[in-house]
């Protein structure tokens, strides 16, 4: 028997805002990486990892303290893990 696939949509969603976290390079204002939706940013936002700026393709995104802190140590987690 094999086991059932449970549907989990919320850890796509958590998929998606790693995939962006991950993506920013330093602190700075920068683009998102392509094919990044907008509700991907605002979920990222409304959990307080990122700030967004400016509108339709111009939007940029910059990581806060919690977004930095958090990928840093999802960062020393993975590595923990490849030990």
């Amino acid at each position: 028997m094999q086991p059932r696939c449970m549907h989990q949509p919320w850890r796509n969603k958590i998929l998606k805002i790693m995939v962006l976290l991950h993506s920013a390079d330093g602190l700075a204002w920068q683009s998102p990486p392509k094919g990044t939706s907008l509700k991907t940013l605002s979920e990222a936002e409304e959990q307080g990892f990122i700030l967004i700026r400016g509108e339709f393709q111009k939007r940029q995104f910059c990581l806060t303290k919690l977004g930095s802190d958090y990928v840093e140590r999802d960062k020393r987690r993975l590595e923990a893990r490849r030990l």
